[in-house]
Parts: structure tokens; sequence; C-alpha cells
């Protein structure tokens, strides 16, 4: 079986490459880009460009490199004070929303949630202040003298640089590597303060005339700069941005020329209002393996062994309790993520604990002792012991591996599932940018959801339904034919989900309509839905799985079944997903908890990207699932021919 698990993962997976030795000139390697060297020889890739100046342009196969033979001392930080804020402060009075103070002050949602990082729309309390966003700053009559520069010959152009949240003006002339004296003299007017959505007007050196000098992209406060890595594909870039091929292109134009190792890319920040911003890099977490220190990981399986001492007992336990099944499931495809982690030669112990748990119990103050000297925990599995788990073992990392929703939020504390908020606002996200027209048919007794729509979504349409009733001409007013039309659909009443999806089967004839679900829940399993005007519709939901059908799934199904007689269910890939993904993260350069803060991973069906939220963590990485032809699932935005026939398996009703 290791024999097997040793080719699998030799075929899946690849060994980093070793570090060379250090060298005052060095000879680039094939595929080597700027950050690779840098990061060999310990420099930053500004050492490399200031001594290398071609550089900036790529690197090519045996080009010969200087490389500073010192690391010179850092300079003792700079000590700022806080700049101040010159912003209005509103204070929260009862029944007030994000959309109303957005409207009273003429600000929009987005620049509020921008402008007080970690506000939480659904708790927001009577008496909170909230910092708004300055507006009408004399940016303009600096843009006018900034044009007026810009016309002349051979002298610097300018960039601007919306002040955001944390910042400070050494932090942002750090960020643009110019002087902070050079900062305040182009801004003389934030010598004392520095207001939230004030636009910095910046030198940008390398731009003369409003020309690059060079093909090299610039960065500024809308776009960031992406460089590619060695093997990275467009579908890859196109997943980990969300954007499509054709607006990658159209935000760098090179590309039409293919994508080529260690090229820039423009891609919109968060925020910006361009498209999709770009989300944590995903990464492979097996070609940055640290192997030298051995690691503990604890794994909880509610066993409850005292229960199953009978055979008689052990088999109407298997029969019939649900969670038992669930959890041996999981466990089962921990222990093939086990054993994939020996394949890999990383010095892993693992302990396996029977926690006894139930819905409302648990033995995790017996076990304490035990588990403190874990360097992570998986389990357990109620939100609640989960929850007990992490208050007690408060320096060890606790993995939730498949509560959804959290009450207490620990720092150490890991929800593993994304909640159905985060899965039903990522399918908003996604919607919003297309730049299409969308629009929503909201039952009429999901009033929260009508107005989360409002107050975060405000371009969305939100279609009249009257008591659950909806007509054709009601939907008709709300679609455009210059383009396509999303149409969401909230509803769990059958009635409202078979008038809805007939309207718009109808409608296909004249628009381009696309049929979108927040949730799909028992309604939609209903026999009068119709399943092939879903598929016509290509109907797209968020999940937390990757339903489409993948080689990497097909080969973990194949190694599955060889150790244990039978194929993985959805809770046995998960068992899989993250425990193998917890203990690459243990093994990585980085701590632990830094990985888990940064760094986004995808295994068989399951990916992770954790976001630290009032006080606890989070899985925000959903999949957009859409209906195919011939009644397949794939994943949205829709991919080349090819690899959608690669990845699609038939439609299964959820």
């Amino acid at each position: 079986m290791k024999s097997r698990l040793a080719l699998f993962f030799a075929i899946l997976f690849f060994s980093a490459a070793a570090y060379a030795q250090d060298y005052k000139k060095h000879k680039v390697g094939k595929g080597e880009t700027v950050t690779d060297v840098a990061k060999k020889y310990k420099v930053t890739p500004y050492d490399i460009y200031r001594l290398n100046p071609d550089s900036k342009n790529g690197l090519k196969e045996n080009m010969v490199l200087l490389i500073p033979t010192g690391t010179p001392a850092p300079a003792a930080p700079v000590k700022e004070k806080p700049t101040e804020l010159v912003n209005t402060v509103h204070e929260l009075q009862e029944g007030e929303t994000l959309y109303s103070i957005s409207k009273k002050y003429n600000v929009t949602v987005e620049q509020l949630e921008k402008a007080n990082p970690g506000l939480a729309i659904d708790d927001l309390q009577i008496g909170q202040k909230l910092i708004i966003p300055i507006k009408g700053s004399p940016v303009k009559e600096q843009v006018k003298k900034a044009e007026k520069a810009d016309a002349k010959k051979d002298v610097d152009a300018y960039i601007y640089h919306k002040v955001a949240a944390g910042e400070t003006k050494y932090s942002i002339a750090r960020d643009y590597d110019i002087t902070l004296q050079l900062l305040e003299e182009l801004n003389p007017d934030v010598k004392d303060i520095l207001p939230l959505g004030y636009e910095l007007k910046l030198v940008n050196r390398k731009v003369v005339n409003n020309k690059p000098v060079s093909a090299a992209p610039v960065a500024d406060s809308i776009y960031m700069l992406y460089e590619v890595p060695a093997k990275e594909t467009m579908y890859n870039i196109t997943k980990k941005t969300g954007l499509t091929e054709e607006q990658l292109i159209a935000l760098n134009p090179e590309l039409k020329e293919g994508l080529k190792e260690g090229m820039q890319l423009r891609i919109p920040k968060a925020g910006a209002g361009v498209a999709a911003p770009l989300k944590k890099t995903k990464a492979d977490l097996t070609l940055t393996l640290k192997k030298d220190e051995e690691k503990n990981l604890a794994l909880l399986i509610p066993f409850n062994l005292a229960r199953v001492e009978q055979d008689t007992v052990r088999a109407q336990l298997l029969r019939n309790d649900k969670f038992l099944n669930m959890t041996l499931d999981f466990y089962a495809g921990a222990l093939v993520a086990i054993d994939s982690a020996e394949a890999l030669g990383l010095p892993l112990k693992v302990n396996i604990y029977d926690s006894k748990e139930t819905s409302r119990s648990s033995e995790i103050a017996s076990l304490k002792n035990r588990l403190m000297g874990a360097d992570a925990v998986i389990g357990p599995f109620f939100t609640g012991n989960a929850e007990n788990a992490a208050s007690l073992l408060t320096d060890v990392p606790v993995v939730s591996p498949l509560s959804k929703e959290s009450g207490k939020k620990y720092p150490n504390l890991f929800q593993s599932v994304p909640s159905p908020d985060t899965a039903k606002k990522a399918l908003f996200d996604y919607l919003k940018a297309q730049n299409a027209n969308v629009i929503a048919v909201i039952d009429p007794k999901k009033v929260s959801s009508k107005e989360y729509i409002k107050a975060n979504y405000p371009s969305i349409k939100i279609v009249a339904t009257g008591e659950g009733a909806i007509n054709e001409a009601a939907i008709k007013a709300n679609l455009v034919k210059s383009g396509k039309n999303y149409v969401i659909l909230e509803t769990e009443r059958s009635a409202m989900v078979i008038n809805t999806i007939r309207i718009l089967a109808d409608a296909k004839s004249e628009y381009q309509i696309q049929l979108a679900v927040p949730e799909i829940n028992d309604v939609f399993d209903n026999n009068e839905v119709s399943l092939a005007r879903l598929t016509a519709l290509k109907m797209m939901y968020p999940s937390v799985t990757n339903d489409s059908d993948t080689e990497g799934e097909r080969m973990f199904i194949k190694m599955f079944r060889e150790k244990n007689g039978y194929a993985p269910n959805q809770f046995a890939t998960r068992g899989f997903d993250v425990t193998f993904d917890v203990i690459l993260r243990l093994f990585q350069q980085k701590p632990f908890a830094e990985v888990m803060d940064t760094t986004a991973s995808e295994q068989v069906e399951n990916k992770f990207s954790y976001r630290k939220e009032n006080g606890g963590y989070s899985n925000t990485a959903v999949y957009i699932m859409q209906y195919g032809d011939e009644y397949t699932v794939t994943e949205a935005p829709a991919v080349p021919v090819d690899v959608t026939a690669q990845q699609s398996k038939p439609t299964e009703k959820p």
C-alpha cells in the first residue's frame, strides 16, 4: 500500500528545489525569476533590480546577475505617531443600518466597510461609532495642477493613492519608495492630518509623459502586481482572481502573446470596483515542506468504545447512528491522509483519542494534559465541544472539522467549513464582479435577505413579488437585452420556484439568462421542479465542495478503495482533505498560525482560506458551481471546453 501511495504522490506533487550557495555573481537557471534569486541569497528584489537594471524586463537563462555580497544592517524603525484623522464619526442610533447611514452621508456601504475594518454587518450595536469616509477633499484642484505638470516633457508624472484604514504617511512613502519629506511636499494639506479616502499625489518615476519607460505594469491604489510563477496557467489565474480570461487580457494586453513566467500582471485590488479582487494566493503546500522537525498531531474521534463493546450493540449503532457513521467515514479518510504524509517522508507523530463526544458533551477536559503537547488538534465535531476544546487548549490550534457555525470565538479555533452566510456572500460577490445585469426574486417572508441585498449590493434590482406571486411582466421589466442577466431566486416555496423557472425558461428566447440560487434546499428536489429547465438555465449555486469530477478526485477514490475496499463518501473525502491540509500546514517554513492566516490551499474537493473575524478564524473558500450541458455540474466561470469535459459528472439533485 505504501508503494502505491508513494507512486500516487510522486505523480501528484513535486518536491521543492534546494537553495544554492551564496555568490557575488549568479547565472540564471531555467525558469528562475527575480523573486527566486532574491530568496536564494536572502536579498530583496529591489537589490537585484538596483544592480541589474536589465532584470526589470525579465530574466533569461544563463543571464549573469550581480548579487550584493552582504546584507546591510536594518535601519532603525521609524517611530511615527498615528496620523490624526479628521473624519466625521457617527454614533449608531436605534433602527439605523449601514445602508441608511450611507445614504445620509452620501457614501457607499463598501466605503463604510473599508473605513471601519472588522465591522460586522449582522452585529451592529446602538452607540457604536463609525468613521465616515471623507468625500470632496481638495483633490480636484490637485489633479488639475498635476495634469498640467504631466503635459510637460521630461518631468516626473504623478499617480494617486487613496488612503485606507490603518495606513500612515510613513507606510505609504515606504510602499512607493519615496521619502516622507517628498510625500509631504507633494501634498501640503496632509502634514498634520491624513484623512481616510484622501487621494495622495505621488511621484511615479517609471513614467514620463504618461508613457511607461518599459513594459512593466505599475501598481497603484486600484491595482496590485502579480508575478507569474513557473508552470502557471491562465486557468489557474482566473480561479485565483475571479477574473475572466478576457478581463485579464484587457488589463494586460501583453497576454495576447501568451502567458510567460516572470510576467507582472495588473490585478484589481479588493474593493477597487474594477472586478473581483485577488484572493490569497493558492499554494501547493507540498512544494515548501520543512522536514527537519517532528510535529505532533492529535485526532479526536468519538468512538465511544464503552458503548460498542458488545457486537450486537455495535451492529445496531452502525445501522442507526448517523453521527457515528459520519465520524467513522471521516476517520477513514484521515487515515489515508496520515499514510500520505508518511509517503512524503514527513516526521509526523499522530495520537488518536476517543473523545467520547455527543452533541452535548465530550471528554476533552480529561484529555487536556495529553493534548497540550500537540502542535495541532483536529476535532471535536460539534461546535460547542470544539469551542470548549479551544478554551482549554489556549496555545494549541484546534481545527473544527465539520461544524459550520460558531458561537464564541477563540484565536486558536479554526472553523474549516464555510458558513451559509459566507457561501451566500461568495455568490453575490461573484455576480457583482461580472458587470452584468443582476435581479433578485426574493420570497416576501425573507425580509432579512432583501435588507442584506439593499445594504450590501445596491446595484441588484429586487423584483416585487407580493405574497410570493410573480408574473412575467414583473421580471421582464428588469431584464436587459443588451447583455447577460443573472436572476437570483431565493425561496423555500415550490410553487414560487416552479413559476419563476417557467417564466425564465420562456424568456430565454429573448434574453440571455442564468439562474443563481444562494442555497439549494429541499424544494429543488421536488419532482415538479424540472431538472431539464434548471439545466437549461445553467443554475448556479455556492458550494463548500467542488461538485465537479476532477482528476485528483478520481485518483483519491482509487487510492481509498484500494485501502478500504469501498468508495469514499463526502465525509471520508473531507476527512482526508482537512487532515492532509493541516499536516501540510504544520510542515511549512512559517509558523502554523501565520500559514493559516496568509495561505490558501486546495485538496481533493475542499479548499481552505482562513480569515480572522471577531477573534476567531473561519474558512471563507467557497466554490461557485453551475449546471452544465448533458446534466453535468461544472465550476463557474465556464472553463475551456477540453477542461470542462474532464471536470464534469452527472447532475444529482442536491
